[in-house]
């Protein structure tokens, strides 16, 4: 019996653990306003819109941290709203003006980066990441 039980418990799938994503910010302009991390599980959207989890932390606390994130692929945009309009603040031909950043620090040239550029594979340990968060 106990032979048998041990072999059930070998063949069922195990459950998929949840993954954890601590971001530290770094090349803040300042500590004024608040930051806002949005986690990104796939391009449609990506870095404006359509985020599976986002949150605003205080600029000054300097990282951002996602906990029970199931294990895929996913990329972070981040925005330092200093002024604390909320909102994305941008140039008359839509340049940002306001400091931001991405996963893997990706920073194309007079256009959005896209979310392969972006991307990271997450599995069941916990991810620590890096942002450059700047004009």
């Amino acid at each position: 019996m106990l032979r048998s039980l041990c072999l059930i418990a070998l063949i069922l799938p195990a459950p998929l653990m949840a993954g954890r994503i601590e971001i530290a910010l770094t090349d803040l302009p300042s500590t004024e306003g608040s930051v806002f991390c949005a986690l990104h599980d796939r391009a449609e959207g990506f870095p404006g819109s359509n985020e599976v989890s986002g949150q605003r932390v205080p600029a000054g606390q300097g990282r951002c941290v996602f906990e029970g994130i199931a294990p895929g692929r996913y990329a972070v945009a981040v925005l330092h709203d200093g002024n604390d309009n909320g909102r994305l603040d941008t140039n008359a031909i839509g340049l940002p003006q306001e400091a931001w950043g991405v996963s893997r620090n990706a920073r194309p040239m007079m256009r959005a980066p896209r979310f392969d550029e972006a991307a990271f594979d997450l599995d069941d340990r916990p991810r620590s990441l890096s942002i450059s968060v700047r004009r």
